[in-house]
């Protein structure tokens, strides 16, 4: 057996796998490598908004702001650890200034400052961009510091299948190289898994196709699950995946949907009777872009509209090419009025405002074949962001010893998070993670462990047969309709048993190798979020980003339950009380006399 050896290793080649191969590398770890199933593939490279938004202290020089107040912004969504929430906060400075010394040209004003905008879920201006394709250059930008000046290895065409313990701890992965289709050990004391959210599981879904995650390899390991229900939805672009947020909202478009015999009729005219309403909440769509329980009466009532016209068969679609009926500007609430009027964002359709207010968002979709100008644009309310994850603690550890999760892939978040937080959270995991590897040198495993999952994988696979046929594709499209933002008991309660039938007789018979591997991570990760869905629900009703029905009636939200995270383990789950935020208040000597120099 060929063992390929290492320190650490790297799983993922987003902000967050980059980020943390760099901060490893900057503590003095530098025997690591990057393993990827595709590296120009994933969320952070291929995703982004109207102007995708990066959330962190405040920087524009003049507002008040500090690391305890960050940190009650995040943990006052609800669910979410204190501790997490003030690490966020204080190492999102560093995470920010090594992205500007790397080149990600941040905005900043005359004198230094870098200016800041309102975001979803947080009345401050910590929220920045670099536009819609701010994950994407700060991908690139990491990726040629890890790749051109670190010089770490990064293996593409690596498929992690499995992580592999020795009842001490991690010992190392397994990989399925897709160019060769043979497995390969990697024998490191430490992994870091940033491979995403399982996006798999939904067919409405804003990620891009070449998302997968690998939860499920994760549940394999033996994790345990933290808030895997909570998940964030929106309205986006479905031929070409795109959120709908900011911008495209605050420009007021056209809802439209279209029947079988083509006939259009602007629905939400039914959901807001008054028209200064309805064009006010499309507005306060931009900056509340989730769908959100608590404003099912308000903005999110647009969500329910969109769904219902779907599932009644027929086509949503926005029109920036012509104005609302009866649209004036004087309808709009002073604050939407002020918005547009102070940015000068003045035109006779939505497209001349796009143009307006934010001509990049407008190029995006002329950049992929979408003639807003002149095009209807195909619209779904999408998964987009999981808010939950793998339990770990504060830096990033989880049950497994030696084993870390970063980024979209850890529960980070409870019910609800400011909007470019876990664009934040991409690059604090790794900084955290990276001193506690740093810190605790883990002694290298023996290769037993590691030999063993080998030949029990490569058993399995000798007897792998092709069949274009899957009986799998349809489950993410059944999700969507009934454990989407809309949740349906007994709908749940029914594709789990059909989940769990699968998993029973799953055989290494498929399309491909690498698809037998994708089908079975894409099962268990489901199988695990209806679990989740079905034992927290009924006990804590309509929350976060999703509402909860038992026989067509929705059930309300307990809101007691806001100050617990859902930890999920072996199907079953416990709610645990939240940390809350830490103090220290010793005075500056003690820290002082600490020093080691």
């Amino acid at each position: 057996m060929k063992l390929y050896e290492y320190d650490a290793l790297v799983i993922g080649t987003g902000a967050a796998g980059y980020g943390a191969a760099d901060s490893l590398y900057r503590k003095g770890v530098k025997n690591i490598a990057v393993l990827t199933e595709g590296r120009l593939c994933g969320t952070s490279r291929n995703t982004g908004s109207d102007k995708q938004t990066y959330y962190k202290l405040s920087l524009d020089g003049f507002a008040a702001d500090c690391p305890g107040a960050m940190a009650q912004s995040i943990f006052d969504g609800g669910g979410t650890d204190g501790d997490k929430a003030y690490a966020m906060a204080q190492y999102s400075l560093p995470a920010f200034l090594r992205l500007v010394d790397y080149g990600v040209p941040f905005p900043k004003n005359a004198v230094g400052g870098f200016p800041g905008y309102r975001t979803d879920h947080d009345d401050t201006r910590r929220a920045t961009s670099v536009g819609p394709l701010t994950s994407r250059l700060m991908t690139e930008r990491l990726e040629d510091k890890v790749l051109n000046i670190n010089k770490t290895p990064v293996l593409d065409g690596r498929h992690v299948i499995k992580i592999v313990s020795d009842g001490d701890g991690v010992c190392g992965a397994l990989a399925l190289n897709t160019g060769t289709n043979d497995l390969e050990a990697f024998s490191a004391p430490c992994v870091i898994a940033a491979a995403g959210a399982p996006a798999c599981i939904f067919a409405d879904s804003v990620y891009p196709r070449s998302q997968h995650g690998m939860t499920g390899v994760l549940l394999d390991a033996g994790v345990r699950l933290n808030n895997f229900s909570q998940w964030q939805f929106g309205l986006a672009s479905t031929d070409f995946r795109w959120n709908l947020s900011g911008s495209f909202m605050q420009v007021i478009p056209r809802f439209v949907s279209v029947g079988e015999n083509g006939t259009e009729r602007e629905f939400l005219n039914d959901v807001f009777p008054d028209s200064a309403e309805r064009f006010t909440n499309i507005f306060l769509k931009g900056y509340q872009w989730p769908f959100a329980a608590a404003r099912r009466d308000g903005s999110s009532k647009i969500d329910l509209a969109v769904h219902e016209e779907r599932t009644q068969g027929r086509r949503v679609f926005l029109d920036f090419t012509k104005d609302p009926a009866g649209f004036d500007p004087a309808l709009l609430s002073d604050e939407a009025r002020e918005y547009l009027a102070g940015r000068g964002v003045t035109g006779k359709t939505p497209f001349d405002r796009l143009l307006a207010l934010n001509a990049k968002a407008a190029a995006i979709y002329e950049d992929n074949g979408t003639e807003l100008s002149r095009e209807y644009l195909p619209v779904a309310v999408c998964a987009q962001h999981c808010n939950g994850g793998v339990e770990t603690d504060v830096h990033g550890e989880t049950n497994l010893p030696g084993l870390f999760v970063i980024g979209e892939a850890a529960g980070n978040f409870g019910l609800a998070r400011p909007g470019g937080s876990a664009l934040n959270d991409t690059q604090t995991g790794g900084l955290l993670t990276a001193e506690r590897i740093a810190e605790r040198k883990r002694e290298r495993p023996s290769p037993a462990a590691l030999e063993r999952a080998l030949k029990s994988e490569r058993e399995t696979l000798a007897s792998f047969t092709a069949d274009a046929a899957s009986a799998y594709d349809d489950i993410p499209r059944k999700i969507s309709l009934c454990a989407g933002f809309l949740r349906e008991k007994e709908g749940c309660a029914k594709l789990l048993g059909e989940i769990g039938a699968h998993l029973a007789e799953y055989a290494p018979r498929h399309r491909s190798i690498a698809s037998y591997y994708r089908d079975l991570d894409m099962l268990r990760a489901a199988k695990a979020y209806l679990e989740t869905v079905l034992a927290e629900m009924p006990v804590t009703g309509s929350r976060g980003g999703a509402l909860w029905e038992e026989n067509g009636v929705t059930v309300p939200e307990k809101p007691e339950y806001r100050s617990c995270r859902t930890v999920t383990e072996n199907g079953n789950i416990r709610f645990v009380p939240v940390k809350p935020i830490p103090t220290d208040d010793r005075p500056f000597e003690y820290f002082l006399n600490r020093l080691k120099l």
